[in-house]
């Protein structure tokens, strides 16, 4: 689960236009994929109808994730780039060089007020390229009878107390019990690591059983099944989507739940003619979509996404322009599969 759980995609991929070609590349977590491309089809055609420029979009679908993103920040040439990168928080978009390529331009609009959650968690990229308009947050699913007695989490510290040994469950994927992980939340890692240090990490590894699909894991949830615990770390999407709630619960954390921003990167230049898409990212009816999905859209306008009193956190702004994001993750990883017995996932 590259955070969330995302398959590579294929090495060639003979349908996509030249990323310059592109007013809009983008690759949205797969619940949101039909729905969000769905809005995209409708600001087009409504900006036909009205005799606006046409646009040239691209939303990926399938298994596709890191392609052709991973090859963006090499391009020297920004006449050569999408007008348009929407995307989760990753190691390809939250290049240096690539936000450079995006730094925000005189006429860039200011971003709609936060939701005071947002707000407090610092969502909003100081340098102004990365341009927030939803999150995905990681929330707890517990089973009140294998608690047997203990009292429920509370902070994400709770997770790392030795009486939760074989409990948790969090997002991975691998084809058998005898190979290498080939995805994993590797964003959970890493927040932990940062948060909690590679000691921190280690007692959160001894208390993990297993990693599996998150689907998997809320089909599961509340059932006898061996394959889950007492705790599954999950986006609040599967979470809610369990369908035994009498025997479980949603667990928001008191002191945050881990949150993924969603945002995109508007080249200088292209405001004006790119003005619809960038009020469809923002706009009500996506974010009536995202409210719904479970996926909280960040604008103050959109108060009761959130739960009453709800907190993020994430590692911050300061950490992805500051700090290598791949090798951070990639070193989150190794430490975690190391304490559990030296699994490697596959790199």
């Amino acid at each position: 689960m590259t955070t969330p759980q995302h398959t590579p995609a294929d090495a060639g991929h003979p349908a996509l236009p030249a990323p310059g070609a592109l007013d809009l590349l983008g690759r949205m977590p797969i619940p949101l994929r039909r729905a969000f491309k769905a809005g995209i089809d409708q600001t087009l055609a409504a900006q036909r109808a009205a005799g606006g420029a046409a646009l040239n979009c691209c939303c990926l679908g399938g298994g596709e994730w890191y392609s052709p993103f991973d090859t963006l920040a090499s391009e020297r040439d920004p006449a050569r780039l999408p007008g348009l990168l929407v995307s989760t928080v990753y190691q390809d978009i939250l290049s240096p060089g690539l936000l450079a390529r995006y730094a925000p331009g005189p006429a860039a609009r200011p971003l709609p007020e936060l939701h005071p959650a947002c707000a407090a968690a610092g969502l909003a990229d100081p340098q102004g390229a990365f341009r927030v308009f939803a999150t995905i947050p990681f929330v707890w699913l517990i089973d009140w009878r294998r608690l047997k007695g203990r009292r429920p989490p509370r902070v994400w510290s709770d997770l790392l107390d030795p009486q939760w040994a074989g409990e948790i469950v969090f997002g991975g994927w691998r084809p058998n019990p005898q190979v290498p992980y080939q995805d994993y939340n590797a964003y959970l890692l890493l927040a932990l690591y940062l948060e909690f240090g590679q000691s921190g990490l280690a007692a959160f590894a001894g208390n993990v059983r297993h990693l599996q699909h998150n689907v998997r894991t809320a089909t599961q949830a509340g059932s006898n099944s061996p394959d889950v615990g007492a705790i599954a770390v999950l986006p609040w999407l599967q979470a809610e989507l369990c369908p035994r709630r009498e025997r479980t619960a949603v667990l928001w954390p008191e002191d945050g739940a881990l949150a993924m921003p969603i945002g995109y990167l508007l080249r200088p230049g292209q405001e004006a003619r790119l003005a619809p898409l960038i009020d469809y990212l923002h706009g009500a009816p996506l974010g009536a979509v995202l409210a719904r999905n479970c996926y909280p859209p960040t604008g103050a306008a959109h108060a009761r996404a959130f739960p009453p009193g709800a907190r993020l956190k994430w590692p911050g702004w300061e950490f992805f322009h500051t700090h290598d994001f791949a090798a951070e993750q990639r070193r989150a990883a190794e430490l975690f599969f190391a304490a559990q017995g030296g699994l490697h996932p596959c790199n």
